[in-house]
C-alpha cells in the first residue's frame, strides 16, 4: 500500500557471483514477516516504513552461474550482453551515470574486462528499470547489499573525497557494525576507487 511513510530500498545479486548477499535480503524479509505482530520492532518497521526488495539485480548473469555451476561456485560476475567485440558481460555496478567513466582505474572501457562499464552511462536494460524506479519513489535510505569481505561502504567511490554527509555516514557506520565488526569506509579507502557505481548514483544524484 502506497502510504505517507518514509520509503527504503535494498537490492543484491548486482554482480552475478554474490548470491550471499541475495540471501541475507531473503533471510531479512522472512524476519519481518514472520515477526510482524510479534516483535515490537519489526511491527513497528512494517507498520511505519514503505520498505522495498529487489533481490536479484543481474539476472541473467545469475542464471549463467546457476546453469554453469548448478552446485555454487560460479564465478561470473558481469550480465550477459553480448559485446561489440564478441566477448560477453557489462558490470553493472560501473553503469550508472554518476561520474560514469571517471577513470580508467575505476572502471574499465575494455569489453573483456571484469570491471567494463559499458558504451553509456545507463547502457543496459537492468540498470534503466532500476534507475527509473528508483526516480519514481522518495527513497530515504538505499543499501546495495555485496558479499566481497566484511565491509561497509560508504559514498564517495568514484575519488577518495568528503560527502556532504560524511559526518552522518561515520555515524550510521559505526552503529551499523558495532556487533558484526565490519570495516567501515568509502570503496577507496577500503579497497578501490570505483566510478559509475549504484552508491555513488543513489546518493550523489538522488539523495542530495
Amino acid at each position: 500500500i502506497d502510504e505517507d511513510e518514509p520509503e527504503v530500498f535494498f537490492n543484491s545479486l548486482i554482480h552475478a557471483r554474490e548470491p550471499q548477499g541475495m540471501m541475507v535480503l531473503i533471510y531479512y524479509m522472512f524476519y519481518l514477516l514472520e515477526n510482524y505482530g510479534v516483535d515490537d520492532e519489526a511491527t513497528y518497521l512494517i507498520n511505519n516504513r514503505e520498505i522495498y526488495f529487489v533481490p536479484v539485480f543481474n539476472v541473467d548473469g545469475y542464471e549463467y552461474n546457476r546453469t554453469t555451476d548448478p552446485n555454487g561456485g560460479g564465478y561470473w560476475r558481469k550480465n550477459r550482453r553480448l559485446n561489440s567485440d564478441g566477448s560477453f558481460g557489462v558490470d553493472l555496478n560501473r553503469n550508472w551515470g554518476f561520474e560514469w567513466g571517471y577513470d580508467n582505474n575505476g572502471s574499465s572501457d575494455i569489453p573483456s574486462d571484469p570491471t567494463y562499464r559499458g558504451t553509456t552511462p545507463f547502457s543496459e536494460p537492468e540498470n534503466q528499470v532500476v534507475r527509473d524506479f528508483v526516480l519514481s519513489r522518495n527513497f530515504k535510505v538505499a543499501l546495495n547489499y555485496h558479499t566481497y569481505s566484511n565491509l561497509l561502504i560508504v559514498p564517495y567511490g568514484y575519488e577518495n573525497i568528503e560527502t556532504p554527509d560524511s559526518l552522518i555516514f561515520r555515524d550510521y557506520a559505526a552503529e551499523m557494525t558495532k556487533y558484526n565488526n565490519y570495516a567501515w569506509g568509502t570503496s577507496a579507502d577500503l579497497l578501490y576507487a570505483v566510478n559509475g557505481s549504484t552508491d555513488d548514483w543513489m546518493y550523489g544524484e538522488q539523495l542530495l
